[in-house]
């Protein structure tokens, strides 16, 4: 008996491609291979990888629509042509690009298959969109062709580590020249904090390729922007590694991010 569709009481089970057919048909991608030092090369993500975590009902109905909804800005995007975003836009790619970071996330290795997002986070992201509390999202573009989906896990701490306050997770999602990065955190109680005190990373190269479209949206978004390479000192290895290593400082006193 296979588990429950991520998103509903439904079983999954309905084993398709983590990135649509129309991708495919309109551009050939390219994995991104890393190397970290003099260690092995890494391969990248199968550009033809499936999941089967999310049941047919689901994947053809309201994933399907938000895909379809997507689909005109995104194909100016994939194929790296000039287009302007406007706030309705932003919005549904900050949909579409949380939606595929929890499916993501929902068949990465972990121990007991533990998933970061809630039940009650996905079932409100296929009820109303919902995006979970304490979300970030940002686009950049990339000036080569790739395809595939990196999650990255960190611990909130303060205290010098000793005291653990939460846990985040990162999704760096690109499809051809387009990349879009999305953060969210669990503070544990009893820490809470207010919507505006995030965790952040240490500045990097990184801040000026990407454009936040969510919470902070701007009025409109010429795109594409200045892109990453596919390596060396720009290259989008430095936006997978930007919440993984060093520590990150948060305007609530004394807190830091520490990268697992």
């Amino acid at each position: 008996m296979l588990p429950l569709c991520i998103f509903c009481d439904n079983q999954s089970g309905s084993k398709e491609h983590l990135w649509p057919d129309w991708m495919h048909r309109l551009i050939a991608f390219a994995p991104i291979n890393r190397q970290e030092g003099s260690g092995p090369v890494l391969m990248g993500q199968d550009p033809e990888v499936t999941i089967n975590t999310v049941c047919g009902i689901c994947n053809n109905g309201w994933m399907s629509q938000l895909e379809q909804k997507n689909v005109a800005r995104l194909k100016h995007m994939l194929l790296n042509t000039p287009i302007t975003l406007d706030p309705g836009g932003m919005n549904l790619l900050t949909e579409w690009a949380v939606k595929t970071g929890m499916v993501s996330d929902s068949v990465k290795p972990r121990n007991d298959n533990e998933k970061f997002f809630s039940r009650e986070e996905r079932v409100a992201m296929r009820e109303s969109r919902t995006i979970p509390e304490r979300t970030r999202v940002w686009i950049g573009s990339l000036i080569g062709s790739h395809l595939g989906c990196h999650g990255t896990d960190f611990t909130i701490v303060a205290n010098g580590g000793k005291t653990r306050l939460g846990t985040g997770s990162v999704n760096t999602i690109y499809a051809g020249h387009f990349v879009v990065q999305t953060v969210t955190e669990h503070l544990h109680a009893p820490y809470v904090s207010d919507q505006a005190s995030f965790i952040t990373p240490s500045p990097t190269i990184c801040d000026e390729r990407l454009i936040e479209i969510y919470p902070n949206m701007p009025k409109k978004v010429e795109w594409p922007q200045t892109p990453f390479t596919d390596d060396g000192e720009t290259g989008i290895a430095m936006l997978m590694d930007r919440w993984r290593t060093g520590e990150r400082i948060d305007k609530i006193s004394n807190v830091a991010l520490l990268g697992t």
